[in-house]
């Protein structure tokens, strides 16, 4: 499933990431999908990959950004994950096909986090 390597490509870096800069907790995730992006699957790999992480138990927040497709039938349709073969839109009207570049589009738009205190009493 290509939401799925997408996803843990992410939440992997950010791990890195939050690893670098000492972060104990996160707060909150917002993610941005395109409407042809599974939910569900955001869903289910954010929780499996941020177990035992300082990610886990944070509040995931999902933005969907819609696509839209217009078929030469006629047809003005929103893009979800069912009408989609890969980056291919298919027509329920007329099975007319249409690629569809951004429908697995997921971007990380933004991490609140809390940093572990130093010796000092300041935070990383």
């Amino acid at each position: 499933m290509h939401e799925f390597g997408v996803t843990e490509a992410i939440i992997k870096r950010l791990l890195q990431q939050l690893q670098r800069e000492k972060v104990s907790k996160v707060v909150s995730v917002r993610f941005k999908r395109s409407s042809a992006f599974s939910e569900e699957v955001l869903r289910q790999t954010f929780s499996i990959l941020s177990d035992g992480t300082p990610m886990a138990g944070a509040e995931l927040i999902v933005d969907v950004a819609v696509v839209h497709v217009a078929c030469a039938c006629g047809l003005d349709s929103q893009v979800n994950s069912e009408n989609l073969v890969g980056h291919m839109f298919i027509c329920p009207n007329c099975g007319a096909t249409k690629e569809v570049a951004e429908a697995h589009d997921l971007e990380l738009i933004e991490v609140i986090a809390e940093a572990e205190d130093r010796p000092d009493g300041t935070q990383a």
